[in-house]
This record gives structure tokens, C-alpha cells and sequence, in this order.
């Protein structure tokens, strides 16, 4: 066999391994101590069974008015974690706003904590047309809030379902495609 071809087979082979250990390291519940919840699980994650939202969530729109997640009880929500400089979670915007305008008089709502400048999000805001209302408090408020509602690693976007009875239903690292929002939210609307 040439040179030539002893190279290529052993780039091919250095292609298979890098290959096999990147879908290796990137399975879920793989990390640096390949144990689970050491990396970042993208997708929908059921909640535990009868969890409840943290009591005493307190969040602020963008024209300053407070509310609380409690204020929202009996309805279907999902609270979705975005920052403007997310590419996937301003791809997931339009989507999340179209879910608001078809399901918001059945007893579904959305609202949208950013996890961004207060100043880059109100420039922002207009542009994105939202039909629900943004969140917005200091980055570190709400990477805080983020973990207590079980995103410890900070990716965003992140969502959480809360059932119209206040609990937990799922999280979800990443985007929802609109196929799956329809789904989750015709699912759980209240009856």
C-alpha cells in the first residue's frame, strides 16, 4: 500500500473516533463526570410528579407593573426565558406570539422573562412583537429565577409549563417548534 493510502485510511479513522466520542460527549446526561445532569439536556423534560411552582415569583413588565406567576393561576402558562442576543430564542419568538393570539382567550398565557439588558430588551421589544408580556429585571435576577425554576446551566431559550392547577408540567431546553406547542398546549389547556 502507498503512503498515500495508509494517510487517508488513518484520517478516515481519526474522522470515525472524533466522530463516535463527539456523539459520545454530547448524549444526554453526558459531561466532564459522565454522570447524569453534568451537561445540559436539550429538549422537553417532564417535571416531578405534583411540583409545584416556587411560591412568591415576582416579576416586572416593561412598563414597570408587577405581577406574580399566582396571577395567572387557572390558566395553561409558559414562562419562556429569552435575551436578544439568542439567535434560537428570537427564532422561537413569532412562534411563541402566534400560540398567544390563537389560544390566549382559552386560557392559555405566555410571558417572557429576559435574561438581557433592560435597555437593549425595550429597544428590542417593538421590532419583535410580542403578544405577551416580557419580563425584565437585572440579568442576574433572572438567571436566579431560571434556577429556581430548574435551569441551573443557564442555556437559553428556556421554558417551563405550568399546569392551570399551578404545577410543573415540563421544562424545555431549546426551542419548540410549533408542532410542538400546539400539541402541549391543546394537551393541557384548562377544560
Amino acid at each position: 500500500m502507498s503512503t498515500k493510502n495508509n494517510l487517508l485510511i488513518a484520517a478516515a479513522c481519526a474522522v470515525a473516533v472524533a466522530a463516535g466520542a463527539g456523539i459520545y460527549l454530547l448524549r444526554p446526561g453526558a459531561g466532564a463526570g459522565g454522570g447524569a445532569g453534568d451537561s445540559p439536556v436539550i429538549g422537553a423534560q417532564p417535571a416531578a410528579p405534583n411540583e409545584a411552582v416556587p411560591a412568591g415569583i415576582q416579576l416586572t413588565d416593561l412598563d414597570g407593573k408587577a405581577y406574580t406567576l399566582d396571577d395567572f393561576k387557572g390558566k395553561l402558562v409558559i414562562v419562556n426565558f429569552w435575551a436578544t442576543w439568542c439567535t434560537p430564542c428570537l427564532h422561537e419568538i413569532p412562534v411563541l406570539s402566534a400560540m398567544q393570539t390563537r389560544y390566549g382567550a382559552k386560557g392559555f398565557q405566555l410571558v417572557g422573562p429576559a435574561v438581557d439588558d433592560l435597555e437593549e430588551v425595550k429597544r428590542a421589544a417593538p421590532g419583535l412583537k410580542f403578544t405577551y408580556p416580557v419580563a425584565v429585571g437585572e440579568p442576574e435576577d433572572m438567571l436566579d429565577l431560571m434556577s429556581k425554576l430548574g435551569n441551573d446551566q443557564g442555556g437559553l431559550p428556556f421554558s417551563v409549563v405550568i399546569g392551570p392547577d399551578g404545577k410543573v408540567l415540563e421544562r424545555q431546553l431549546g426551542e419548540y417548534s410549533e408542532v410542538e406547542l400546539v400539541a402541549l398546549i391543546e394537551k393541557h389547556l384548562p377544560k
